[in-house]
């Protein structure tokens, strides 16, 4: 049992090695992707999401705060390091819920849009205004500057901008991360599990092969 456990252990440990790094790398593309082209969205957190989905929240907290200090670098304002918090959020949420058994209608992907939408930009609209006074060099700032000439102070102005962008960008990214962890093996979808969840998976498997054991054999003819 303890060498079945050992080998589950370093499996895990492989998978988390090869996937942080690449969940960073697809953050940064997206995010770079949407900041050169202008995009009205971000694109930061698509690997974040899927990271956290499949190997749970505390792994993909890793890869958001990961991919935001490399960020940071990037630009040259290491304050760009606090929007870790937004990715932390959005893991913690995707995370969670996917562990739960929340993960697995389109109600779901609703509910974790929704959410995720509202946490990032409840936490993404202080740190915007006081880390780039609530201009960004990004395509929100157009709906930005409009709620602004319409009369809304910058506070208000960035988090409604904020809003219904992160409403269809984390949106993408929780599609995408839904329709690959249903296309994964049953084995893969067990590395979100908590220790809890896997105790009570092995209890129910070892109660099956002990109910097969006890059953009476056909005699042979």
């Amino acid at each position: 049992m303890k060498t079945i456990d050992s080998n589950k252990s370093k499996l895990k440990a492989t998978y988390i090695s090869i996937l942080i790094p690449l969940a960073v790398a697809i953050n940064l593309i997206g995010g770079q992707i949407a900041l050169q082209l202008k995009l009205p969205l971000y694109l930061d957190a698509i690997g974040t999401v899927i990271l956290s989905a499949i190997m749970g929240p505390w792994i993909g907290a890793i890869s958001g705060l990961l991919s935001s200090f490399i960020t940071s670098l990037i630009s040259g304002n290491l304050l760009d390091t606090l929007f870790g918090l937004c990715n932390v959020a959005t893991a913690l949420i995707i995370g969670f819920m996917a562990r739960g058994g929340l993960f697995k209608k389109i109600w779901h992907i609703v509910v974790a849009t929704i959410l995720v939408s509202f946490a990032n930009a409840a936490l993404g609209t202080p740190l915007g205004v006081v880390v780039y006074g609530g201009i960004q060099g990004s395509g929100v700032d157009v709906a930005v500057a409009a709620l602004l000439a319409l009369g809304q102070d910058l506070m208000s102005a960035r988090f409604w901008a904020s809003f219904p962008t992160n409403l269809i960008d984390k949106g993408i990214a929780i599609v995408i991360a839904f329709i690959i962890l249903k296309r994964l093996p049953e084995n893969l979808k067990k590395l979100n599990m908590s220790k809890k969840q896997l105790k009570a998976e092995e209890a129910k498997a070892q109660a099956a092969v002990a109910e097969a054991a006890q059953e009476p054999t056909a005699p042979q003819a």
